[in-house]
């Protein structure tokens, strides 16, 4: 899968979780808040500048003109409740907005000054509440594309009864999904996996697309393990990002990192990278723009060189690709190619976190 020069997360949390919080804080918005549940009754949607140093360091080297970050898209949508997929509360009308995104964030919650909708903050039961109600509209959906195929099956088509066989597998791991937070599918076969694939990302199932948790509360930094704790055995480590949303908006990221504690831009950018199996690479020359592009890994120069342009892939000659790593040892780009840290390589290679990358091409 391509990206380009965004990816896209969508915020899903019991009402009052502090989710239109953080997306205020992330993508430095106004959008309204309150103690009380439904306050957000349609969805937001914002961009997050992702915490990438290197670029800072590229565009002096390159005195670029211009300068984009990599970034995230960010939809913000209405907290759900328990019988959401039966109709209850606003929650589920709105997971269509999160269908089309890339990755899923989960916001749970343990906030003392902000009552919760169930009278008592509970990181687990929230979680799993969540997951089942994805995991019901998940299966209506599964569920209509069955009927269309039990008809074409039932008149002989061999490929609608090949289908709903992949249908069955993915259905287990949805309800999976729902019991254990995990999805993976053991496919037969590679002609199984690509077609049961397809069928995943043409249903847009939420079940099936990568996560992470943020536990957003108010109490002390010394307690915040024992949150992470809560979810021990769920879900990894490093799929749970703790923070104090509200009182992180309230001071810039210097002061944040001067209470020891790592600013939840850079924690949401660290976790994507991981997760979502990403690396970012950079196009520029001295002196012109310079942009960051993000791609998932095994990502080959041509593949990319399509993203960026359709010229570009359709008249590609070759590249010259240099690691970040050896370019910024240098205070121009002149000195850099003086130096032969660029080096050329054909469409084949595969892109690796941090490549600057110059493709030539002829239209």
């Amino acid at each position: 899968m391509l990206y380009g020069e965004r990816i896209r997360v969508g915020l899903v949390g019991i009402p009052s979780s502090g989710k239109t919080t953080i997306f205020n804080l992330l993508c430095k918005a106004s959008a309204e808040v309150s103690e009380y549940p439904f306050t957000t009754k349609s969805k937001n949607q914002g961009i997050m500048q992702m915490y990438e140093p290197r670029v800072e360091v590229l565009s002096k080297i390159l005195k670029s003109n211009e300068v984009k970050y990599p970034a995230v898209e960010i939809v913000d949508v209405a907290g759900l409740i328990k019988g959401a997929h039966k109709g209850e509360g606003l929650g589920n009308e709105f997971l269509s907005y999160i269908r089309p995104l890339d990755i899923v964030c989960y916001v749970l919650r343990h906030i003392e000054s902000v009552p919760h909708i169930d009278g008592k903050d509970d990181i687990k039961r929230d979680f799993d509440i969540l997951r089942y109600e994805i995991s019901m509209s998940d299966l209506e959906i599964i569920s209509r594309r069955e009927e269309k195929l039990k008809k074409l099956s039932s008149v002989g088509q061999k490929e609608a009864r090949e289908t709903l066989k992949i249908l069955e597998k993915i259905k287990e791991q949805i309800e999976n999904f729902a019991q254990n937070a995990k999805f993976k599918v053991e496919w037969e076969s590679e002609d199984e996996r690509a077609k049961g694939e397809k069928e995943i990302s043409s249903l847009n199932l939420i079940s099936a697309k990568p996560f992470f948790v943020i536990i957003n509360t108010d109490i002390s930094t010394s307690r915040w393990d024992e949150l992470k704790n809560s979810l021990k055995g769920k879900i990894e480590d490093e799929k749970i990002i703790v923070c104090d949303a509200l009182s992180e908006m309230e001071i810039d990221e210097k002061e944040v990192r001067n209470y020891g504690i790592t600013p939840l831009r850079e924690l949401i950018t660290n976790t994507i990278k991981k997760i979502g199996n990403v690396v970012i690479f950079f196009t520029g020359f001295e002196g012109k723009e310079m942009r960051s592009w993000i791609v998932q890994k095994g990502t080959t120069v041509f593949e990319a060189a399509g993203m960026i342009h359709s010229d570009m892939q359709k008249g590609f000659i070759s590249a010259e690709v240099a690691k970040y790593e050896e370019y910024k040892k240098f205070t121009s780009d002149k000195e850099a190619y003086q130096n032969g840290v660029f080096i050329k390589v054909g469409k084949d290679y595969i892109i690796e976190d941090g490549d600057i990358i110059r493709i030539k091409f002829k239209v």
